[in-house]
Parts: structure tokens; sequence; C-alpha cells
């Protein structure tokens, strides 16, 4: 007769089950772990988990499906491969989130992130989902067992903010600060939009008064047409304005259509490294995120214009 594990085991098993996913995702192949294993430690975990739970190897053969389809030459391949992977695993986060890049509608892609994380959520149980969330803010991203579950998360605000679904955006974006108030991904600008986009405005002024020292581009458009907002073409709006301006004159070249923006891989290229103040591609950065507020208010675009032309004709 089998023992079960004590609680503190059957933890420590758990953790190593996500440890054991992270790796093999990030290695691209779990063939390199076992290599790893027998060159440097023992079995000992391995055989443990697997012990109390015959699910593991489905699992683990599941993940080399999600692997295999991010190699695939052709969209067809990877989802037959993906299709493999939730035979058998149907809570493979993994390859809930690689289905939410290829599906052909926003809406499949935003139903395939939310079950992806619904999947992390079930595959840890809500009371270890909720202490690792607890532990997040005390120490940002050492959480392996939830890098799947903020993927999903950040992909699914993104996706909901690009199609319009600006509240429902909002309310995710900000779980994703109350978690992370560092703002690592950058994403206070993008809830600031939401809120202009949808005539929040008192939260909106809320929001920058909460963060008086940003000074991203993003921040200053922002800001700005939040006054236009409030005030209409005034001395102060029009002092906004001229602020976010000076700080990066190219994105109203961008928002006007004057000129075409640099390709999107040569932004997502050069963000990790980050922009250099004033360019063409923090520009377009820049113009991603606050072009909806832009793009939803014809009276903002003829403000932005007349006060282009009278600096143009004054100069």
């Amino acid at each position: 007769m089998q023992v079960p594990p004590s609680a503190d085991t059957q933890r420590s098993l758990e953790q190593f089950r996500h440890l054991l996913f992270h790796l093999q995702m990030e290695c691209g192949s779990i063939h390199h772990i076992f290599r790893f294993f027998k060159e440097e430690s023992s079995f000992k975990h391995f055989d443990a988990l697997k012990a109390i739970d015959p699910n593991l190897m489905p699992q683990l053969l599941a993940r080399e499906h999600v692997l295999e389809a991010r190699r695939s030459e052709s969209a067809d391949k990877a989802m037959e491969h993906l299709r493999t992977a939730l035979e058998l695993d149907p809570q493979c986060p993994e390859a809930c989130l690689e289905l939410a890049g290829l599906a052909e509608t926003a809406e499949s892609a935003m139903m395939w992130y939310q079950r992806s994380m619904d999947a992390t959520a079930l595959l840890l149980g809500s009371d270890m989902m909720a202490e690792l969330l607890d532990d997040f803010k005390r120490k940002p991203w050492k959480q392996v067992e939830t890098h799947t579950w903020f993927k999903a998360k950040v992909s699914l605000s993104e996706k909901l903010f690009r199609n319009g679904y600006y509240e429902t955006a909002a309310l995710h974006f900000r779980e994703i600060l109350a978690l992370n108030p560092t703002d690592d991904l950058e994403l206070r600008p993008y809830l600031l939009t939401c809120l202009l986009c949808e005539n929040r405005l008192k939260e909106a002024e809320q929001l920058i008064r909460e963060y008086p020292d940003e000074i991203s581009a993003k921040w200053y458009f922002a800001k700005a047409f939040l006054r236009f907002k409030q005030q209409g073409d005034t001395r102060s709006s029009r002092r906004s304005l001229m602020r976010a301006l000076q700080r990066n004159l190219w994105v109203s070249v961008f928002l006007m259509g004057v000129e075409e923006m640099p390709p999107a891989h040569l932004i997502e290229r050069r963000k990790d490294k980050g922009f250099k103040l004033g360019s063409r591609l923090e520009a377009a950065d820049c113009v991603k995120c606050i072009g909806l507020a832009f793009c939803e208010d014809s009276r903002l675009q003829h403000w932005l214009w007349e006060v282009l032309k009278e600096k143009c004709e004054e100069g």
C-alpha cells in the first residue's frame, strides 16, 4: 500500500512539477532536462512525482507537442500538434496560449487566453494560486508556476484594448498593476488610454495625480488629451500639448498620417533595450498606445491639427 506524501512533500513536488514544465518550455525539450538530471542530480523528485501522479508523463508529452508547434513551418501543422497536446493534457496552459496566437479572430484569441489562465489556476489550485500571487507582490517574476498565467493575462489585456473593449481591458490592467506596482511592462499608459477612450475623466485625472514623475511620451500625450477633454482649447491644454510635442514631435507626425510609422518588428526589437528619447521608434511605440484615444475623438483630431497649423504659420 502506497503511503500518501505529507503536505510539505506534496507542496515540494508540485513546485518541482511546475519547475519541470518551465524548464521544458525554456530548454526546448524534456530530453535536455533528463540529460541534465543524469549528469548533475538524481531522479528522486521526478520518480516521487510520477509515483503519485500517473498524468505526469502525458503532461510532459503534451508540452513536447507545444514545442513542436512552435517549430512548425505552417499554421496547419502547428494546430495539429496543439490539438494533440490538448488530447494528452486538456488543461495545458501553454497549448491554449499558442492557440490564442493562431486564432483567426480576436474573440477566439481572447477565449484561448482566458482558457490558458483558467487552466493554470486549475492546475495550481485556488490556495496555491492565491499564495503565489501574494508572493509575486513581494518578489515579482520569481514564480515560474505563474509565468504562463501572466503572459496570457497581459496578452488578453492588450487584445481587449486593441479591439475596443476598453472597460474590460482597464480591469485587467488594474489587476496586473496591483500585483506589479513598479509597472515593469509599462502598462499604466494603456490603462490611462482606456479611461480616456471611455471618457472616465475623473479616474484619468486621479491616475495622473498618483504618478506625477512619469515622463514617458505616452504619458505626456495622454495628459494633453485629458486636458483638452476636460477644458477644451485653453491656455492650459495648449501648454500641456506643447510639452508633449517637445517631448517627441514625431508622435504628431504619425498621428496625423504625414508619414508612415516604422515596421512593427523594429519597434518590438528595440523595445526591450529602451527607446532613444524623441526618436521615431519611441514615437511609433507611443502611437500604438495613445493613438486609439486620438482616433476615438474627432474634436481632439481637429484641435491637434489646428495647433500644429498655427505653430507652422508662426514659424
